[in-house]
Parts: C-alpha cells; structure tokens; sequence
C-alpha cells in the first residue's frame, strides 16, 4: 500500500456557515449551520449567552 492514501470523514453537503461564539475576547465554541433556518435557529438559541459572534 505504499503511496496510497485512505481518507475517512464526511464528504458530505457544505455548510451554509460557521457560527464562531465569542465570550471575555475568546473563541468559545462554533456551530456549524447547513441552512439559514439552522442560522437563525442557531442565533435565536445561542446569541445571547455570548459577547459576539463571528460568520464564517
């Protein structure tokens, strides 16, 4: 088997967005949204136990 590569993972539908949670100026968690009914659930669910958050 020299050469060859076996990958394993998901290779699934790519995500809408990345939600980055911030708290106190640090990374604290992200949630990985595949629509933007999960964004918007996502951000009604969690945005207020956090400082900010970023989109990726």
């Amino acid at each position: 088997m020299s050469g060859k590569v076996n990958y394993l993972g998901f290779q699934g539908v790519e995500p809408e967005t990345i939600i980055v949670w911030i708290k106190d100026n640090k990374q604290c968690g992200k949630t990985v949204c595949y629509s933007q009914d999960e964004v918007e659930q996502a951000l009604d669910w969690h945005a207020d136990k956090y400082d900010s958050h970023i989109f990726c």
